[in-house]
């Protein structure tokens, strides 16, 4: 992709995300690069987001409560990359059976890693703003998180060929109630399992 078609795509992303979607879903991107690009993109995400810690460390006393894997590169980057490959399945899964179209899989792959690449343009640009005008460094991540939330839901639809917002925004709803589930499900087995061998 040259430069111009870079900041085109881009444009297209944060003002006609349904047709963004669309230019990403008809690359044909091939599955396994994708999932290679998620993970390269999780762990620049999280470099860039640990940078952001050291260069501007949380006031907020409750801070100090943030998991470990917060704090350090590596274990963030795996945890980034282990919540957004539970994100495309739960979201694909989700999708399929509330009447989404067949094969979506690749598609919502396709689009949470190009959003993940905007992800890293703002991380950096908040990185910059932050420390030239704190105030306006907030005041972007406030905007980036509700304009990203739009963009999600635009791509979901357009992934699934809903034709609906509100069933897309149901999908990301009910997606995450099914990740928090069976994240808790998880932490019990393993909870369970420690009793068991102590």
């Amino acid at each position: 992709m040259i430069p111009d078609q870079f900041k085109d795509l881009v444009r297209q992303t944060l003002f006609q995300p349904q047709e963004a979607a669309r230019v990403l879903i008809e690359m044909r991107l091939p599955r396994q690069g994708l999932w290679m690009a998620l993970a390269l993109l999780s762990i620049l995400n999280s470099i860039v987001y640990s940078l952001s810690l050291q260069l501007s460390p949380p006031t907020d006393p409750s801070a100090s409560l943030m998991p470990p894997a917060f704090h350090s590169p590596i274990l963030f980057a795996v945890f980034l990359f282990g919540a957004l490959a539970i994100t495309v399945i739960a979201l694909h899964y989700v999708g399929q059976g509330l009447g989404g179209a067949p094969g979506s899989m690749d598609d919502i792959l396709v689009l949470l890693t190009w959003l993940q690449v905007l992800r890293l343009l703002v991380q950096l640009g908040v990185l910059v703003l932050v420390l030239v005008a704190p105030v306006l460094g907030a005041l972007a991540v406030i905007v980036a998180a509700v304009w990203g939330i739009y963009i999600l839901i635009s791509f979901v639809d357009a992934a699934h060929r809903f034709g609906n917002m509100f069933k897309a925004a149901g999908v990301i709803l009910l997606s995450l109630v099914a990740m928090a589930v069976g994240l808790s499900a998880l932490l019990s087995l393993v909870g369970v399992a420690r009793m068991g061998g102590g």
